[in-house]
């Protein structure tokens, strides 16, 4: 543990700008939600009547367990914020272990008075610091709003325990791999296996399945309803016993290396004769790992469709509910749902394009780049290589759970094309993606989570938190404004060609910075 002290105060200075962004994050995103509720909904008894009745919404969010505004804000985007904490949690352990010995300063850190362990604690040991923070701060700013003392302490303790979880899931992770993208991948499989299992529960209403997922654990808390925070002894010995192996097996393997080693490349390049091939050859692991979680997606979600029940068109919340979520009166509730999934699966999906022109940045600061670009093959023709990849993957990626799920539900054509009308928008994100690579290179990873994560919480969450309304700001993200062709909407091709023209102007943008700039 020898240096363990300094290290954490280096991983403490680096994460000084980014973790207080994200901590103020989570706690407008609660307080927010309660003052929206406290001054919107007069009748908050009868909302809550009709957000319980609704098994879809259920299904997303979890089970409405009591009639309070505090216990409705706290249903409407907990379960975002539990998610949002435990993928922070692991991208910041996965960048300050993994990513070190992947650029080579683990060893140079190492090289001095710096014990073996010390790294990987010194990341635990921050990264806990923050997500306990977060906690505090969200359960603080809940007070401050109106919002009962006893049931805000309990948040914030579920707020800490999600991050905590995944916390040790991505240390644990960053010992299996040698590579810091595949870490995060396997954790955030983790995190996607725990929310599938809390989705199903609630979704079902076979609500002991809560108890095998980390998310389900801080649901089972029930802030300002039963305030039960001893399930999360759970939280924390799943943290315990994830940081210590993570630690043993640090100990047991040689740095820089994982417990899976890397598969040398072929003695031949003969199969590698161009930049699309070589891309290929760097991505297709991700392309397999995403269409493979995604087709399994499919089904999961797809299995509860038909138990969704129907719900009488009565109540402001019901209407709003059918309004935004379907584009015909005789839509039903399964096509709601339906349309709700193929929407939520384009979110995620907006994810894969990002990963893969980021690995363009990783190029460049290893001086592959460089190598790759001394020979014929010139800046646009590299870079368009990973981004025809990225867009043809993420299309491979939907086309999977839009199969999965239409086999599961009996309609197939229905939910291949609702899966399939989202990849234009999730070509906004690609674009973005590239901009920031080609202009602002040094930025390009914190601009790309930025906007993923705007594009996923603005429309539904953060604008009508600062005043904005949904039917306003939904035009700020490309998602909400596709065709709904699953819940009785016909295709319109006019908001398609404008998303492709922005992902176009985007690119094209994003690959002029590149050709002016040097290269790091």
């Amino acid at each position: 543990m020898t240096g363990t002290w300094t290290l954490v105060k280096l991983v403490a200075r680096r994460e000084r700008l980014v973790a207080p962004v994200w901590i103020l994050l989570l706690a407008v995103l609660a307080a927010g939600q309660f003052n929206r509720y406290a001054t919107g909904i007069p009748d908050i008894g009868a909302f809550a009547r009709e957000m319980s009745a609704n098994r879809a919404l259920t299904a997303f969010a979890g089970e409405v367990y009591a009639s309070s505004v505090a216990a409705l804000a706290v249903w409407k985007n907990a379960d975002a914020i539990y998610t949002v904490i435990g993928l922070i949690a692991i991208l910041t352990v996965v960048r300050h272990t993994r990513g070190e010995e992947e650029s080579g300063r683990a060893e140079l850190a190492g090289s001095g008075v710096v014990g073996r362990s010390a790294p990987l604690t010194a990341a635990l040991a921050v990264t806990s610091a923050c997500v306990v923070l977060a906690g505090l701060v969200t359960a603080s700013a809940m007070i401050l709003a109106g919002a009962g003392a006893p049931g805000s302490v309990a948040f914030g303790a579920a707020i800490a325990a999600a991050g905590l979880v995944f916390a040790g899931v991505g240390a644990l992770a960053a010992q299996v791999t040698q590579g810091a993208r595949a870490a995060i991948g396997i954790a955030a499989a983790g995190l996607g296996a725990g929310y599938c299992l809390r989705f199903l529960a609630d979704g079902s209403g076979l609500t002991a399945l809560k108890w095998l997922s980390p998310q389900g654990w801080s649901h089972l808390v029930r802030p300002y309803g039963t305030d039960d925070v001893a399930v999360l002894l759970l939280s924390l010995a799943l943290f315990a016993v994830t940081a210590a192996l993570a630690h043993r097996l640090n100990a047991r393997r040689d740095v820089g290396l994982g417990l899976i080693p890397e598969r040398p490349g072929p003695a031949s390049s003969v199969r590698l004769r161009g930049p699309l091939a070589l891309a290929w050859r760097m991505q297709r692991g991700l392309l397999i790992g995403w269409t493979a979680g995604y087709a399994a997606a499919g089904l999961v979600l797809g299995a509860l469709a038909r138990s969704i029940p129907e719900v009488a068109r009565q109540g402001a919340a019901v209407e709003e509910f059918f309004r935004r979520y379907t584009a015909s009166p005789e839509a039903t509730m399964t096509d709601a749902y339906l349309w709700l999934i193929v929407l939520g699966l384009g979110y995620v999906a907006a994810l894969h394009p990002l990963l893969v022109l980021l690995r363009l940045r990783d190029e460049e600061l290893s001086g592959r780049a460089g190598l790759l670009l001394s020979t014929p093959v010139g800046r646009t023709r590299w870079a368009c290589s990973h981004l025809v990849l990225a867009a043809l993957g993420s299309v491979v990626v939907l086309a999977a759970a839009g199969l999965t799920l239409g086999l599961t539900v009996g309609e197939p054509g229905k939910a291949l094309g609702g899966a399939l009308v989202q990849a234009p928008a999730v070509w906004v994100l690609a674009g973005v993606g590239l901009l920031a690579f080609g202009l602002l290179p040094r930025a390009a990873a914190a601009i790309s989570w930025a906007a993923f994560l705007f594009v996923n919480l603005f429309g539904e969450v953060l604008g009508p938190i600062v005043g904005i309304d949904y039917w306003a700001a939904r035009f700020f993200v490309p998602f909400p404004n596709l065709p709904m062709i699953v819940s009785g909407g016909d295709f319109t091709v006019a908001p398609v060609l404008i998303m492709l023209a922005v992902t176009a102007l985007l690119t094209v943008t994003g690959l002029a910075g590149l050709n002016r700039r040097a290269l790091s």
